[in-house]
């Protein structure tokens, strides 16, 4: 079976709060007229599966390559509980504030049940205009002194205002209330789900779910070192490992071999190409803002490049969830 690096066409997703900052930063062809929030980039959840570009699976979706290519794809990660791919991948694009927000945890999502799923995500900031973000609850705010704030729009005292620039990097673990401010663009990586809890939506009218909010959120201070944040690796997680790598003008950086990873390139000034051998040798080439799966099954995977090139590296843990 000769598996290779796959590139998908990005899935583009309206919001009230979208621009249109990826035409400029990477050079995407835009929905004429639509302000884009979301581009999912690699994803398999209900109405939004990625469907393969380059190669001899062009047209194949995420779900139909996971099932004819199996371990080769996945190595020896397991695939989410309903067996879908178990990693979402995104660009967000704020012109607006997002609404405050939660996603549940294990805990929450066994009390509440009915669908919910756990969602843990990270963010990567590609750009910031004057941008920040809310993440986590003020230190000393209580469950009560929280919701009274919620109920009278007061919820900027109670949560914690961060200050964002390009590079920075800020993991959003289940629990955590969080939104993403004006004028910031974000790599998003995180668990496949899509069960979001809005405590406000600033006053624009959408449906809010303080209640759910209450039974999912953290009190207490957001942790600002990320858990394995080392060096290149900006997170280690029991569902994903995030890393920032970087391949030097000419010389091979080599990439994971036997374990499920992808790519999402964020600066390519030059030429650069993913080679590999699998059963043939063959060489995939890629630019800036593209997303890159990369199967485990391939054979000593490299990234050439002419000029420096770099891209978040995003590995799933050997074993499955909780390895």
């Amino acid at each position: 079976m000769d598996v290779y690096p796959c590139i998908f066409d990005p899935i583009y997703v309206e919001r009230i709060w979208g621009a249109r900052n990826l035409e400029g930063l990477f050079a995407r062809s835009l929905p004429a007229g639509k302000t884009i929030g979301e581009s999912w980039e690699l994803a398999d959840l209900p109405g939004h599966v990625s469907v393969v570009s380059n190669g001899p699976r062009a047209g194949t979706d995420l779900g139909e390559l996971m099932r004819s290519w199996g371990p080769a794809l996945l190595g020896s990660a397991r695939p989410a509980d309903d067996g879908r791919f178990p990693l979402l991948l995104k660009l967000l694009d704020a012109n607006d504030i997002l609404s405050l927000q939660v996603h549940p945890d294990a805990e929450a999502v066994s009390a509440i049940g009915s669908g919910a799923a756990l969602k843990t995500e990270c963010w990567y900031v590609l750009a910031s205009h004057d941008a920040v973000i809310y993440k986590g609850v003020r230190e000393g705010v209580t469950p009560e002194a929280f919701r009274e704030a919620i109920a009278s729009d007061r919820c900027e005292e109670v949560v914690r205002r961060v200050k964002i620039a390009p590079g920075d990097f800020h993991y959003l673990p289940a629990g955590t209330v969080h939104a993403l401010g004006a004028g910031a663009v974000v790599a998003e990586v995180q668990t496949p789900s899509d069960t979001t809890y809005r405590v406000t939506d600033w006053g624009r009218g959408r449906e809010t779910h303080l209640e759910r909010s209450m039974q999912c959120i953290h009190f207490g201070p957001a942790n600002e070192t990320p858990p394995g944040a080392s060096g290149e690796t900006l997170l280690v997680s029991e569902f994903f490992t995030v890393a920032k790598r970087s391949a030097r003008p000419g010389l091979a950086r080599s990439l994971p071999e036997g374990r499920c990873s992808a790519m999402m390139m964020l600066d390519v000034p030059g030429y650069a190409a993913i080679h590999q051998t699998s059963g043939v040798e063959s060489v995939t080439a890629v630019r800036a803002g593209q997303t890159i799966l990369v199967p485990a099954g391939l054979s000593s995977p490299r990234l050439v490049a002419t000029e420096q090139t770099t891209w978040l590296e995003i590995t799933l843990p050997e074993g499955g969830l909780g390895a």
